[in-house]
């Protein structure tokens, strides 16, 4: 387990080494794991193994949709193509494929969720075909066979960005006004045993972009960047009755509105069964965390830390998100503030999912890193994360992680199965300074480094005749790194030595700095 050590009784995170894993070329915005197998959905047109640049050996044709073992990372043969029309429009579609000339072409997935007892996989987001047979926007897939629903096929006119699913109801939210003809105000339900429009109804004034049953089932709690539902004004994120579409209530008032330059949206919800979480984004106010009470919409813990939130993923009592935090002071760690504003942004964070309501929200010492392409108009790195209790997968626009090249997905593990073998941070791990003091003894000065996962790292300095000369150990942070010092009294006077400086975190990996000057011990 990760040192969890001044911090005790926080939970243990994954670690923050990634495993191999294979790869998109393009933007990777939904995934749901059911029975071992990671499913994908987004903008790509081609996946190839862990490693490999694009258009290496081994790159496979996958168009929108694919399948991956959940502990391996391996691909499996689920291939449908998710597919839509060319079109034109003098207005730039930053969501969709740019062909030029003003051609567009818009075939996302955006959306998958499973049934309750795993046996179908629904899919949503704009392609208006799957495997060449009509489906507009909406598909189901037996998870046994990997086939198309023949008899699932509901015909949304516009975008689907959201789905919830009971045992017996598929809910939808997005963009659209109509369904089959039948005006349904971007919220709608449907039979799943036959795709059939149900009478359910209720109306969200602007895009719905997330949703989530609470765990009693009878609410189905979303969020987006609306501002009235069933023309009663809640911004960004509410509660709907599942009986009959009339709208629940919901106290929390933490996603605010003002004006376009002033405004947040919710862009995820996750719930542990008990808890609803919510992440955001948001234009000069809250783009953070929060969990709420899933029968009264009353807040329980807010996240304020600064930068976009587009994904979270709950785990054995740890909520992981998919972000670029710029700026997390106003919330703990540990016995201190969180980090202030920073460059490069932190694309992953970690924080209790169980802190007590009316507590300051902590983060928790898990910072692992993704590199945003500049192929997606967004640049913002994960865009979606799920999980099976042992393996937590994202997936994004990002080119690399943790500095090492790796496209579009990636995955953790707990240290139960993968054990932590990434030592601290090299980078800026710069060569001590070493004074004579006389008398035979030198001290020895450098700049502390940090770990992805753990807050504790030990310090050696190593003389040039390869004796151990004393130790040290300090907890650190990326955003305080202390400068520390020790004294070597063994050397012999009259020697030239050089030292070096071994940076250890508690599962013994460890990095060197490089070598300092000589010196004479006088």
């Amino acid at each position: 387990m990760a040192d969890t050590t001044p911090g005790a009784g926080e939970p243990a995170t994954v670690t923050a080494d990634p495993l191999p894993t294979w790869q998109t070329d393009g933007v990777v915005l939904a995934m749901e794991i059911v029975d071992g197998v990671a499913y994908v959905g987004g903008n790509f047109d081609h996946v190839r193994p862990p490693g490999v640049p694009r258009g290496g050996a081994g790159e496979v044709e996958r168009t929108g949709l694919a399948a991956f073992d959940a502990a391996t990372g391996a691909l499996l043969p689920w291939s449908p193509v998710a597919t839509s029309p060319v079109f034109t429009d003098d207005v730039v579609q930053t969501e969709c494929d740019n062909l030029g000339n003003n051609q567009y072409r818009c075939d996302t997935v955006w959306e998958i969720k499973a049934s309750p007892d795993g046996s179908t996989l629904y899919v949503a987001g704009d392609f208006g075909k799957i495997d060449g047979q009509r489906r507009n926007r909406i598909a189901a897939f037996d998870t046994a066979t990997g086939a198309l629903d023949p008899d699932f096929a509901p015909s949304p006119n516009s975008r689907v960005r959201a789905l919830a699913v009971s045992a017996t109801t598929v809910f939808a939210g997005g963009h659209f006004t109509e369904v089959n003809d039948v005006t349904r105000t971007r919220l709608a339900a449907f039979n799943r045993s036959d795709g059939a429009l149900l009478s359910w109804a209720p109306t969200a004034d602007k895009r719905v972009m997330a949703m989530v049953l609470a765990p009693s089932g009878g609410r189905l709690i979303v969020g987006g960047d609306f501002n009235r539902i069933n023309n009663v004004w809640q911004h960004g994120l509410s509660a709907v009755n599942v009986s009959d579409g009339s709208k629940g209530t919901f106290l929390s008032n933490d996603i605010p509105y003002n004006n376009a330059n002033n405004r947040s949206w919710v862009t995820d919800l996750v719930s542990d069964g008990s808890r609803v979480y919510a992440s955001a984004d948001g234009v000069g106010t809250f783009d953070g965390r929060l969990a709420v009470n899933p029968d009264t919409g009353a807040r329980i813990w807010i996240n304020n830390c600064q930068g976009a939130t587009q994904s979270i993923s709950v785990m054995d009592g740890v909520l992981y998100s998919g972000s670029h935090a710029h700026r997390c002071d106003m919330q703990t760690y540990y016995e201190g503030n969180g980090f202030p504003e920073t460059r490069p942004h932190r694309r992953f964070l970690a924080e209790p999912a169980n802190t007590a309501a009316g507590t300051k929200q902590k983060i928790l010492h898990w910072f692992p890193n993704a590199q945003p392409g500049t192929r997606y108009p967004f640049v913002q790195g994960p865009w979606t994360m799920a999980n099976d209790g042992t393996y937590l997968w994202a997936g994004g626009d990002f080119t690399e992680v943790n500095d090492v090249p790796q496209e579009g997905l990636t995955r953790f593990t707990t240290h139960d199965v993968s054990p932590d073998v990434n030592g601290p941070v090299q980078t800026n791990f710069q060569a001590p300074t070493a004074v004579a003091n006389g008398g035979g003894k030198v001290t020895v000065k450098w700049g502390a480094t940090w770990d992805l996962d753990n807050r504790k790292v030990r310090y050696e300095v190593v003389r040039s005749d390869g004796a151990v000369v004393c130790t040290a150990e300090a907890n650190t942070v990326f955003w305080t790194l202390p400068n520390m010092s020790c004294v070597d009294s063994s050397g012999v006077p009259g020697s030239v030595y050089k030292y070096r400086v071994r940076a250890i975190d508690p599962h013994n990996n460890r990095i060197s700095s490089p070598s300092s000057p000589d010196v004479t011990v006088t």
